[in-house]
Formats: structure tokens, sequence, C-alpha cells
């Protein structure tokens, strides 16, 4: 569901085990934002839909993750979908392409030896 800024916000059901998404960045990388960099499709993020490779994170349960170092939103991902009591993960995302926060991709160069 869109919020007025353009952004997703994406419920994920605890119904496995597995989350099943690597995120990179966060305040004390080149990537402010966390961004999501692989869905894994036995976990209950590829289950459920909407959230997609190159997304930016911008909350996850209500609780903004700018400003975060990377360990720390991992943490809170973590955290969040360990919790019990609550049968659901939210989260509150962006497409990269829409958000000003990020700084321009950088290329990558493969060599060969």
């Amino acid at each position: 569901m869109l919020d007025q800024q353009g952004n997703l916000r994406i419920i994920v059901k605890k119904i496995k085990p597995l989350l099943g998404i690597a995120i990179e960045g966060g305040i004390n990388t080149k990537h402010l934002l966390p961004r999501i960099i692989n869905i894994h499709e036995n976990g209950a993020a590829y289950e459920a839909g909407g959230l997609e490779v190159g997304q930016l994170i911008l909350e996850v349960d209500g609780q903004k993750v700018e400003g975060m170092p990377h360990q720390e939103v991992a943490r809170l991902i973590a955290e969040s979908f360990a919790q019990t009591d609550k049968s659901e993960i939210e989260f509150l995302v962006v497409e990269a392409k829409k958000s000003n926060l990020e700084p321009k991709p950088t290329a990558l160069i493969f060599l060969e030896s």
C-alpha cells in the first residue's frame, strides 16, 4: 500500500521460520539507508511478495532506520521477526530511484586475470 510520499508499506506474515532477506547499508557505510540486496525463495518475505531487491528500507515495525548503523538495522529486523507475540513484521520501503537520500550508484568493474 502506497502512502502520500510514494512509500510502500509491506506486511510480511511470519509463516516461515526464515524471513529471508539480505540487506546492505546503514549510516556507517556508503549507502546511508539499508537496501534489500537478496530475497531468499524459501523465506517469508518471498512468500508475502511486495519486497524487492533494490528497495530502501525506511522503517521496520514503525521504527525509523535512517541514521542507524548496519548492524543495528540487521538486529532490529532479526529481533522484530523473532518476536512471537506478533504474527507479522511491517516494512516501509521506497524504490531507490524515488529516493533522493541515496548517493548515485557506482559502477562495478570486473577484471579478468
